[in-house]
């Protein structure tokens, strides 16, 4: 779990006016493909990091406060290991977050070693990633529903994809 708060530096009692939590994602244990795979859950615990909140006070917003907050975040994980930071926003918020190099979509597909794990949001809400590590590559697949990770798995990547009848074509 990772928590960080954002203060103000000038004041003589700091309240924080802006915090970001992280931890690994409940995918990594409660997808289908990873409860049967307890190596699989281990990996993406390892790899796959989830912003679960990222907030600043409404009079402070603006000023570059989530930016610095979520860039901290993200430096923490990747110096930690992690390869890929995933967060759910809301629709409106998708703006923001690709000015910070995510992508989003409602459907993200991370293509492992035996399977494709999916991972999909209910509207309105949206998954967003962004690469931590120069391995992890954020791609456009032809058919595919929204995005494909990969390079999740160390080593892992797929250069000639496709999606054909919902199915992940290598």
């Amino acid at each position: 779990m990772l928590c960080l708060t954002a203060r103000l530096r000038r004041s003589s009692a700091p309240k924080p006016v802006g915090a970001v939590f992280a931890s690994f994602p409940d995918w990594a244990h409660e997808h289908p493909l990873t409860r049967e795979d307890p190596a699989l859950s281990e990996l993406i615990s390892r790899t796959a990091i989830v912003i679960y909140g990222l907030a600043v006070t409404p009079h402070r917003r603006r000023r570059g406060i989530a930016r610095a907050l979520l860039t901290a975040a993200e430096e923490k994980a990747r110096s930690t290991g992690y390869r890929l930071a995933t967060l759910i926003h809301q629709p409106e918020l998708k703006p923001f977050y690709e000015r910070l190099g995510y992508t989003s979509a409602h459907h993200v597909t991370i293509p492992m070693p035996h399977a494709a794990l999916g991972v999909t949001q209910p509207p309105p809400f949206m998954t967003a990633v962004n690469a931590l590590h120069p391995g992890v590559r954020i791609r456009t697949v032809p058919g595919a529903p929204g995005p494909v990770v990969t390079g999740l798995p160390p080593g892992w990547d797929i250069r000639a994809t496709r999606f054909e009848d919902g199915e992940l074509i290598a």
